[in-house]
């Protein structure tokens, strides 16, 4: 485990499933928490040395999300995306990230401010809050903060804007693929991820007997 993080963590050695057991089990019949409660025990949580202790953090966060505001996004997800950062953690606060969002749009102008940070890992996060919404994404959002980061070359970032259109591309394959065709600036890498579903599908297409 510790060999695939590139050796930046050590390890207890427990598989992502018996690891939410263990959290959800754990919480199971307690009380509803609150939110100060729920950001203190993730945060004492990710200062343990192990790197299950942390996604255990994160864990807990997504598991009450519903019980958890918008004020979160502005006092406390940073220190969770910029504190032992690696792809893992950062993108397993997604869901959250996403509930936040879409269930209080006056959170929308801070993705427009972490497009621009300078951490790439902030910056990931606002590229990727929409994944999983399928038809209801926001595609004049996600056309925006792609292309302030299109040309980026920075692997996290560049592989996220593909990350990003790929994943709308599933719903909406004609309005990615113009994306990329009017988009010369997209990197290498964020162009061929946006579009491995449009061209896996046409490999797979039938073809039709004249």
């Amino acid at each position: 485990m510790s060999a695939y993080m590139r050796n930046q963590f050590p390890f207890l050695g427990i598989s992502t499933p018996a690891r939410r057991k263990v959290v959800t089990d754990a919480l199971h019949g307690y009380l509803k928490p609150n939110q100060d409660e729920l950001v203190e025990l993730a945060r004492a949580l990710h200062e343990l040395p192990e790197r299950e202790f942390q996604s255990a953090g994160v864990d807990v966060l997504v598991h009450y999300k519903h019980s958890i505001d918008p004020t979160f996004l502005n006092e406390s997800a940073e220190f969770f995306i910029t504190h032992k950062s690696w792809w893992d953690s950062v993108d397993a606060l997604n869901p959250l990230i996403r509930h936040l969002v879409y269930t209080n749009p006056a959170s929308v102008p801070l993705m427009y401010q972490w497009i621009t940070n300078d951490n790439m890992w902030i910056v990931r996060c606002s590229l990727t809050h929409q994944l999983t919404m399928k038809k209801d994404t926001d595609a004049q959002r996600l056309a925006d903060l792609c292309s302030t980061r299109a040309a980026d070359t920075e692997f996290f970032i560049a592989k996220a804007v593909g990350w990003a259109l790929r994943d709308y591309s599933h719903s909406n394959p004609e309005w990615v693929r113009g994306y990329v065709d009017s988009h010369a600036e997209l990197s290498p890498l964020a162009r061929r991820e946006a579009l491995k579903a449009i061209e896996r599908a046409r490999v797979k297409r039938p073809r039709v007997s004249p």
